[in-house]
């Protein structure tokens, strides 16, 4: 377990828990202003687009296929690495340019593609939402570019914590919602001034680390990112199908069933962005560097330390989840237009996904440490088999049982997906026996956790004293049974403070 592993990670999760704890108190707002309402369905519907279009460009196959490049020319000289950043950001802002415009121009069409179970009045919101929101594709993918640039240069903090300005800006608008004719309007153009206020951040930062934007164009610079890139979109879009089947499914199933789904996946994404994106973040420059030094034995080290790291942060977060998802709904939704009824429905759904937490939290290790070796063809295919799961059993469960049955599909899936992944890298890797070790034992103590916990609920009930004791309660037996078992290597709250305030001294 290097320091490195830990001290990032901890620091990149800490930038995440502000951003992600910023938009809970958002969603706390939504629910209390809009519930599960037709508007609220508009919005998400709008907002949908062009995070499907992030994934796919910015956090997808930007990460994968300018990350590992950018390091292998710094690894030459930082002038190198600068001058391919440069050429990309203008590629990225000519691609993500076009797409914003067709998406403002043909809205309504995409309304009635991604929106089709709507009535007539919702599907026009929906249209008009769509217009407003796009632009932030051209904003959020020039943001990736720059946050892998940070990454890169191991500065993790302002990158992971960027986020939060559209979380503040939106609430912003949600607070000024009603004195529009279109209360929803109001936090959509939130939405889009906060894309703007993240990317001169992250812009700002990365001048400071030294980066300096020089264009320049290599026709074998420009055909391997493009390769890799398009090689490397096919994956992120694929799994993004499983987006839309979800929401195109639930529009079918009456008002309130894609605001629903929304507040669950919101709850179900807070540990997944806190430790799972992180630790996945942290290792995909790692890796890229010890792959190209075809160091297999420090690639396979690297890869267990970030599996490890994953299972100590997600495997707990998960169970405690399985435990305290109700109480977590009626804390911060159940007020306003969010009623008790619809406390029940977004519990349910919230459990449905959690289960597939610590899968999705593997697969996104796993896959990239693929696309550290600039593999790209093994996780795309992966991903594809996913999706083709998820259709299948999105639409028959969905159709059957309804939103728990979309959320059991997506489930289903992951699990699937990091079954296949595993088997197929872990023949290159190998297994390590002491991290697998650890990992029993973090799933022991995990559930010894969750049981008290699980007794400290049915005693307390479900209000806000009761929430905050088990959680205090999970936490500490958990880190006790770590010291206690010896499977922490190590890691701490002291440790991870420690390492975090260490890194921001440099």
């Amino acid at each position: 377990m290097t320091a490195s592993t830990v001290r990032n990670t901890a620091l990149f999760a800490i930038a995440t828990m502000l951003s992600r704890v910023s938009g809970l108190l958002r969603d706390s707002l939504f629910a209390g202003y809009f519930g599960t309402t037709s508007q609220y369905d508009s919005y998400l519907v709008a907002i949908m687009l062009p995070f499907f279009l992030r994934k796919i460009f910015a956090d997808g196959a930007m990460t994968m296929a300018f990350v590992p490049i950018f390091n292998e020319k710094l690894g030459e000289s930082r002038q190198k690495a600068y001058g391919f950043a440069s050429a990309i950001i203008v590629f990225v802002l000519v691609v993500s340019g076009i797409v914003s415009a067709g998406g403002v121009l043909f809205s309504s069409d995409l309304s009635s593609v991604f929106a089709g179970g709507f009535d007539t009045q919702a599907l026009a919101l929906t249209g008009q939402l769509i217009k407003i929101s796009f632009p932030f594709i051209t904003l959020v993918s020039l943001w990736a570019v720059y946050c892998g640039i940070l990454n890169s240069l191991d500065a993790f903090f302002i990158a992971a914590v960027s986020p939060m300005f559209i979380n503040i800006s939106t609430i912003i608008g949600i607070l000024l919602s009603s004195r529009l004719e279109t209360p929803i309007i109001g936090p959509t153009i939130g939405f889009v001034a906060g894309g703007l206020i993240q990317l001169l951040v992250v812009m700002f930062t990365a001048r400071r680390a030294g980066f300096k934007f020089s264009p320049s164009f290599s026709k074998s610079d420009a055909r391997e990112f493009l390769t890799l890139f398009m090689v490397s979109a096919i994956s992120p879009a694929i799994n993004e199908i499983n987006s839309f089947v979800d929401i195109r499914v639930s529009t079918e199933l009456g008002e309130g069933a894609v605001a629903s789904l929304g507040y669950a996946q919101r709850l179900y994404q807070l540990p997944l962005g806190m430790f799972a994106i992180a630790v996945a973040t942290v290792a995909l420059p790692q890796l890229s560097k010890l792959s190209r030094r075809e160091s297999k034995g420090d690639f396979k080290k690297a890869l267990w330390d970030a599996l490890f790291v994953l299972s100590f942060l997600l495997i707990p977060s998960t169970l405690g989840l399985l435990v305290l998802g109700e109480n977590f709904v009626r804390l911060l939704f159940e007020r306003g237009a969010f009623t008790p009824a619809d406390t029940m429905i977004t519990s349910r759904l919230l459990l449905a996904y959690t289960i597939g937490l610590p899968f999705y939290g593997a697969y996104g290790v796993l896959s990239r440490a693929y696309y550290a070796r600039k593999r790209a063809v093994t996780p795309t295919v992966i991903s594809a088999t996913m999706v083709g799961v998820n259709i299948v059993l999105g639409i028959t469960l969905g159709l059957t049982i309804g939103t728990v049955g979309v959320a059991l599909a997506t489930t289903i899936a992951g699990i699937v997906g990091t079954t296949i992944v595993s088997m197929a890298l872990f023949r290159y890797t190998g297994l390590d026996r002491a991290s697998l070790i650890s990992i029993t034992k973090i799933l022991i103590a995990s559930s010894i956790m969750a049981g008290l916990m699980y007794i400290g609920r049915s005693i307390g009930g479900t209000g806000i004293l009761s929430t905050a004791a088990n959680v205090i309660l999970g936490i500490s037996v958990y880190f006790a049974l770590a010291k206690l078992m010896k499977f922490g290597r190590g890691i701490s709250f002291r440790r991870l403070l420690g390492l975090t305030r260490r890194r921001g001294a440099h």
